[in-house]
Order: C-alpha cells, then sequence, then structure tokens
C-alpha cells in the first residue's frame, strides 16, 4: 500500500513539475523557482564547484565499501547488482526520457536539458541503495546518505545548473526508481539470497517519545499590504530549521534562514533572519502530524535595516518513513526593521524535507 501511494505521489509530482518545466521552457515567470535563483544570484553569484559532480556517488561508495569489506547487507552480492541494474536502468531512462522531451532551459542558459536534475536523481538513488541494504542496521547510514544526496540537490541550484523544481523532480526519479528496482527483484528472487539475520524494517512511528529533528526549507514570502518603491512585494526563502523536545510532543525550535526581496522597480535584496521559540506536535491518522510554533529573533538586510522579528505558523507533516518525513507550512513573520514603517508584515508559505531520530 505505501508502495503505490510512493508511486501515485511521484507521478503526480511529475506531470505538475512536468507541466511547469515547459511553461518555464519559453518565458520564466515568477514563482518559487525564480525566487529560490534570484536568492542564489544575490548572495552567492558566482559560486562554482565540481564536488557534486562526485559527491552523487558517495553513498554508493559507502554501500560497496561495507559490502566488500565482509559487512554483511540485506542481500547477497548478485541479488544486490540485479537490484542496482534494475534501479539505475529505470531512473536513467525516466531523466533522459524526460529532459529530451521537455528541454527546459538551464538556469545558467547553457543546454535545454535542465528537467529534472540528473545529478540529483543520481544521489538519491545511491542514497536509497544505501538505506535499503544498511539503514535496517542503523538508521545513520540512512541519514548519512540522503544528507549527501540533499547537499548535491542545493549544490545543483548553488552551481546555477538547476531550478530547485529540477531538483525535487531528480529526488523523486531517483528515491521511486530504486523502490521499483527492488520490487521487482523482490519478486524475481522472493526470499533467496537474503542474509540470514535481516530484519524487514516495519514502519513505526511512536508520538509518545521524544523526537530530535532537522529540516531542509524552502518557500516564498509574500509582503502583506506592500506599497512604495522603498517596500519589498515577494521573495524566495531558503534555510535550515530544527526542533529539540523537551517532552513528547512540545520543545524548543530554530530557523535560519537567507531570503531574496523583490522590491517594485525589479531591483532584488537579502534578508537573513534568525528564529527561536516553542512547538507543539499533534499525531494523527499513523503518518500525519499537525505543528504549531511561536518564534522570536531578528532581522537583518540589505536597503531594509535591521531589528527585532516575531513569527508563528502552523505546518502539516507527511512521515514516509521511520527517519524521514515531509512538510508543507505557512508562517506570519513580522519585522521592526529600521527603514520601514511601521513593521513589515509578511506570509510565508514553503515545504520541507527532514530527518527525524
Amino acid at each position: 500500500m505505501r508502495f503505490r501511494i510512493f508511486i501515485c505521489f511521484l507521478f503526480a509530482l511529475l506531470l505538475a513539475g512536468g507541466r511547469s518545466a515547459i511553461a518555464q521552457s519559453a518565458t520564466p515567470k515568477s514563482n518559487i523557482d525564480t525566487d529560490i535563483w534570484e536568492l542564489r544570484n544575490t548572495i552567492i553569484p558566482g559560486y562554482r564547484y565540481h564536488y557534486d559532480d562526485y559527491l552523487q556517488y558517495a553513498p554508493a561508495a559507502v554501500m560497496v565499501g561495507m559490502k566488500a569489506s565482509g559487512y554483511k547487507s540485506r542481500s547477497s552480492w548478485g541479488r544486490m547488482l540485479v537490484s542496482d541494474a534494475f534501479s539505475a536502468a529505470i531512473m536513467a531512462g525516466t531523466v533522459n526520457g524526460i529532459k529530451y522531451s521537455v528541454k527546459r532551459l538551464r538556469p545558467d542558459g547553457s543546454r535545454y536539458n535542465s528537467f529534472p536534475s540528473g545529478h540529483t536523481a543520481t544521489a538519491f538513488l545511491t542514497a536509497s541503495l544505501l538505506h535499503k541494504e544498511y539503514g535496517w542496521r542503523s538508521p545513520w547510514f540512512s541519514i548519512g546518505g540522503y544528507t549527501a544526496a540533499a547537499v548535491t540537490g542545493v549544490s545543483r541550484i548553488c552551481n546555477n545548473r538547476h531550478w530547485l523544481s529540477d531538483v525535487v523532480a531528480g529526488a523523486a526519479v531517483g528515491i521511486g526508481a530504486v523502490e521499483l528496482g527492488y520490487f521487482l527483484t523482490d519478486l524475481i528472487f522472493k526470499e533467496k539470497h537474503l542474509y540470514d539475520g535481516y530484519e524487514k524494517p516495519c514502519f513505526f512511528y511512536d508520538p509518545s517519545v521524544k523526537h530530535y529533528s532537522a529540516e531542509l526549507i524552502f518557500g516564498r514570502r509574500f509582503i502583506i499590504g506592500a506599497s512604495g518603491a522603498w517596500q519589498p512585494i515577494r521573495g524566495g526563502l531558503a534555510g535550515v530549521s530544527a526542533d529539540i523536545p523537551m517532552i513528547p510532543g512540545l520543545g524548543i525550535t530554530g530557523r535560519v534562514s537567507a531570503n531574496s526581496l523583490t522590491y517594485p522597480d525589479s531591483i532584488v535584496g537579502c534578508l537573513y533572519s534568525a528564529l527561536a521559540g516553542g512547538f507543539y506536535n499533534f499525531h494523527f491518522a499513523k503518518i500525519l502530524e499537525l505543528q504549531a510554533k511561536v518564534m522570536a529573533g531578528y532581522a537583518w538586510g540589505e536597503k531594509i535595516g535591521a531589528g527585532a522579528s516575531l513569527g508563528a505558523g502552523f505546518s502539516l507533516s507527511m512521515i514516509t518513513g521511520n527517519n524521514f518525513k515531509i512538510k508543507a507550512f505557512a508562517e506570519l513573520e513580522s519585522m521592526d526593521l529600521d527603514r520601514t514603517q511601521p513593521w513589515l508584515n509578511t506570509v510565508i508559505v514553503g515545504f520541507s524535507t527532514g530527518w527525524f531520530w
């Protein structure tokens, strides 16, 4: 059931992203892709490093290295290589089929093959392979692999090679390819060539215990009542957040973010924000969780000054595995900046992906 749900989600994501990509291949319009792109161009315009060309393979290198050293994984060598071959073929066929059908222009203007991100698809494919083979031994194998994959995806944006939606779609393709590859392999081999000590992970989330979490967040910031050339009208947000529980479902939360701010004259500035406060989680329907949070902190940026910041919001998380979740959120953040009169009131809408332990 969870596999079918994931595949439906994957195709819905690709369909939505593909439509967006087709529209943007001609004339880019204001959306979260362009907002994050403007944020990148404002903060790190000259960023270009090639480590992501190698980092995408790091989880696979770890998996093969442990396997070669004799550390038992889920599958025998033969069964693992068949799973890998199925997964890689599905990923490569899907990525290249979409790339050369959609023909989306890369943000650096170099080629019409931006959507989806092949580097990100490969990175999440190798992270998912590591997760399948060794995640049952310790969740930190999975967390480490997906962290490397997430860094690869973010690096593709920082290197000006991909839009945000390219990276999200690439991650979905990589994970989906492994799910389908292992599904086909399991049909062929059934219970043969599995390690005797392998224990199939069962999905379980216990809201009565404390869960720490860390998340990578993206969103759009809208200005309430924007008027005049001095006041921005919108922006993009990228950052990280963390929850530290004091008791189950209740604790301390924090968020650090960088934001682009677009003004009526099309000039783009930067805003940085650091907030901390409290959160409350309400778990329901086995895989869903509502969160409410209240925060206070400090914001500063170009053209707009610096000052106190207050934030509050709600989010809905879907738990996709024993240590992973995706989240949609909406927050209100008001800033008492010294170059705005009075408080600058903003609404942030976005999503995050993260892990908990």
